[in-house]
């Protein structure tokens, strides 16, 4: 759980790091998922299989042993389904959630010559975010200029999540795109 919540960059203490890693586990890299998943399973798994050999052990209802089992095992298969259908959105990609979205706006404004961003789109693939971006700079600016848009791109490839960012540059048209 504290490793889900490292890669997750969330600050959780006492209690809170149990609910905060089942809120961001899906902001975990693909093995540290996986892992989440077996060892909860592992454990919930340990927990029925040891309250039904008690239980089972102090009344005569056997049946509750099989029915720990098929439990056990449905609980398996959750995961097994789980896990590829994380695989399969890491390898296709998805769009970044809102807070990562306002996080990159945020480092893209944050240059005095940027004025807007015209349009945006981020991606995840695997772990690692993909940022592309028309960003709109100061009227009046020359291709001389045009250093501002490696001086933004290096922001954001500052962030450890973020592997690639590809800008382009538009002039200030007078209508405010982003929000």
């Amino acid at each position: 759980m504290k490793e889900v919540l490292h890669e997750s960059r969330i600050e959780a203490k006492g209690l809170g790091i149990f609910i905060s890693a089942f809120r961001h586990v899906g902001r975990a890299a693909p093995p540290t998922r996986l892992v989440f998943y077996e060892d909860l399973i592992a454990t919930t798994g340990g927990v029925l299989a040891l309250l039904a050999v008690v239980v089972t052990s102090l009344i005569d209802f056997k049946l509750l042993d099989g029915i720990s089992s098929i439990l056990i095992g449905c609980l398996m298969v959750g995961v097994a389904f789980r896990v590829g259908y994380d695989n399969m959105v890491g390898l296709i990609g998805v769009s970044a959630p809102p807070d990562i979205e306002e996080r990159v706006a945020s480092i893209i404004l944050a240059d005095t010559y940027v004025t807007d961003i015209y349009q945006m789109r981020i991606s995840l693939e695997g772990r690692y975010y993909h940022v592309e971006a028309l960003i709109e700079l100061t009227p009046g600016m020359t291709l001389a200029d045009a250093d501002i848009k490696f001086r933004v791109e290096d922001a954001l490839l500052r962030d450890p999540h973020i592997s690639d960012a590809a800008l382009g540059i538009l002039e200030y048209n007078g209508i405010k795109n982003w929000k």
